[in-house]
């Protein structure tokens, strides 16, 4: 399986410029933050050292579907080490973070071969392609929180907090919008994975299922170009639920070529092709300032797929 911006080795003590962000000599790739404070951050939970060195010298971290957070997309992961690093200084710390690259959904009988026969082979997980892992300035510890799951912060937070409990976003603006939709009767779905061009998933943060494709919205701390609606198609955890092409997106484009990796995922993917997506981009202070126009926008787009389609078979799974 083709990876990116994998490692040969693992390399603790590759570190970040202060300044520009990069690498120094001799850590491998190069990658700015500075001017992107506000950049998304996903921490997730490394509860083994093999996990940690699959990160860092293959590229790759995997979530369990079943386990996600609601939301998977993040412009970084920041990995936690919990007890099972115990007598390491990086103990129940964070110390490591990397950019992502890439999302795929595959099973684990996919990902790790050589264990076909684990219990949770068949198992759907996110596989997140990351790139060289950055070392913080000094580990951030948790002094008092010891049962880390899944937080979502920011790069800036992650930088210059001084405990792994102030990452925590209280009010989380997202949050509120996700309740602000089902109180609209909407339907939000989450982490499905947008095929937008050949032989790459994206993962969108919100869902809508309409009656000539899916809606999905990106919140993004920073707006995208507000004009531009990209269209393509999607894979569902696991499942694929072909939509009948909308003759109300005339210029719909809509991907030819699967994926490369195993014939399974090949072959998944490449049948998801099918679905049709129109994208959004919100950010919380549109939600904030402007949750009427939001709504507008939703509505106008879900109009556009052939209205909303509220009463489909929808995995209830994801529908949390």
């Amino acid at each position: 399986m083709a990876q990116s911006d994998s490692q040969p080795d693992f390399q603790p003590n590759a570190q970040p410029d202060s300044q520009t962000g990069e690498q120094s000599p001799g850590g491998g790739h190069t990658h700015t933050y500075a001017q992107h404070p506000r950049s998304t951050v996903l921490v997730a939970v490394v509860n083994n050292p093999e996990d940690l060195r699959r990160v860092a010298a293959e590229g790759w971290y995997r979530i369990p579907q079943r386990r996600a957070p609601r939301r998977v997309a993040a412009d970084y992961l920041a990995f936690y080490q919990t007890g099972a690093f115990r007598g390491q200084e990086e103990a129940q710390t964070i110390s490591y973070y990397a950019a992502t690259r890439r999302y795929r959904l595959l099973t684990r009988r996919e990902m790790l071969p050589d264990e076909a026969d684990h219990p949770r082979a068949e198992d759907f997980y996110f596989r997140i392609e990351v790139g060289p892992l950055l070392r913080l300035d000094k580990p951030l510890p948790s002094a008092s929180l010891r049962r880390i799951t899944f937080i979502h912060t920011t790069l800036d937070r992650l930088l210059h907090s001084e405990d792994v409990k102030e990452l925590f976003v209280h009010d989380d603006p997202f949050e509120a919008f996700w309740q602000t939709l089902r109180a609209n009767r909407l339907r939000p779905l989450a982490n499905r994975l947008a095929d937008l061009q050949p032989a790459e998933l994206q993962p969108v943060d919100i869902t809508l299922r309409a009656r000539g494709g899916y809606l999905g919205i990106r919140w993004r701390a920073q707006p995208d170009d507000p004009t531009v609606q990209e269209v393509g198609s999607a894979v569902f955890g696991g499942s694929v639920s072909p939509a009948q092409p909308s003759s109300l997106l005339p210029d719909a484009r809509l991907a030819t070529t699967a994926a490369a990796g195993p014939p399974a995922s090949a072959r998944r993917e490449a049948s998801a092709r099918r679905e049709r997506w129109e994208l959004l981009t919100i950010t919380p202070t549109q939600a904030a300032h402007d949750l009427e126009g939001c709504l507008r926008r939703i509505g106008a787009a879900l109009i556009r797929l052939g209205g909303s389609d509220l009463n489909s078979d929808l995995n209830s799974d994801l529908n949390r």
